[in-house]
């Protein structure tokens, strides 16, 4: 009788239990890509995923992952974004702003809104931003979504970043891929930091800072010191 009441019990929470329409998670906290997750973003769904994107790459890579500024998030039309590159433009970042394409599924939005935090990382750690080229730029934005992906357990989302064949995103994610194999994680930081492009160029260090004059010291006129030949007393 006993384990008729339990199974009764369990059967009525799991029928009381709702789940997310767009896969198996629970309605109230669908925020992990490693579901199939087929529901549109909304506007609430993706500042909680950035989040989640925030504390899962400061957790893995330090507290200097975290981006100081306030980040504002939009959700934008996928005609309003063709401006910025054409079609297949999934989401930009400008000045402190995220702008991502309202007709991604939440799997597909993941990636993308690391790629973008990616972007405002550099943008606030890099003192040449905007001369930086568009392969380290891209690059690191995709080593970066790769980074939060992997802190998210979903794999083949990261497996897909690897094989694009585009010189820019797939060309520019290798490079920092091979800089972490061959000399570290501090490399792949230090270049995304200071670089300018892949053959080393930089920003010329700022001047050395002007060393400040001395004060002389105040003459008191009441206070007269004896002239060198005077004789002492």
């Amino acid at each position: 009788m006993a384990r008729k009441l339990v199974l009764f019990l369990c059967l009525t929470l799991c029928a009381w239990a709702k789940n997310c329409p767009g896969c198996d998670c629970p309605a109230e906290d669908c925020f992990t890509p490693c579901c199939d997750c087929s529901l549109p973003v909304t506007r609430a769904w993706s500042e909680g995923t950035l989040a989640r994107v925030r504390l899962r790459l400061v957790g893995a890579l330090g507290e200097r992952m975290n981006v100081k500024r306030n980040l504002r998030l939009r959700l934008v039309h996928p005609d309003q974004l063709l401006q910025y590159g054409g079609d297949g433009v999934q989401g930009v970042y400008d000045d402190g702003q995220i702008s991502v394409c309202s007709n991604l599924s939440r799997r597909q939005a993941v990636a993308v809104l690391a790629h973008e935090y990616g972007h405002a990382w550099q943008d606030e750690n890099h003192p040449g931003y905007d001369k930086v080229d568009n392969s380290l730029r891209e690059g690191f934005a995709e080593w970066v979504a790769l980074q939060a992906l992997k802190r998210f357990g979903f794999g083949s989302g990261g497996d897909i970043l690897r094989s694009n064949r585009d010189p820019v995103y797939g060309g520019g994610l290798r490079w920092f891929l091979q800089v972490e194999e061959n000399f570290g994680r501090e490399a792949v930081f230090q270049q995304a930091t200071s670089w300018l492009d892949v053959n080393g160029g930089r920003l010329p260090p700022p001047p050395p800072p002007k060393p400040k004059p001395k004060k002389k010291p105040e003459e008191n006129p009441d206070d007269q010191g004896l002239p060198d030949d005077m004789p002492q007393p």
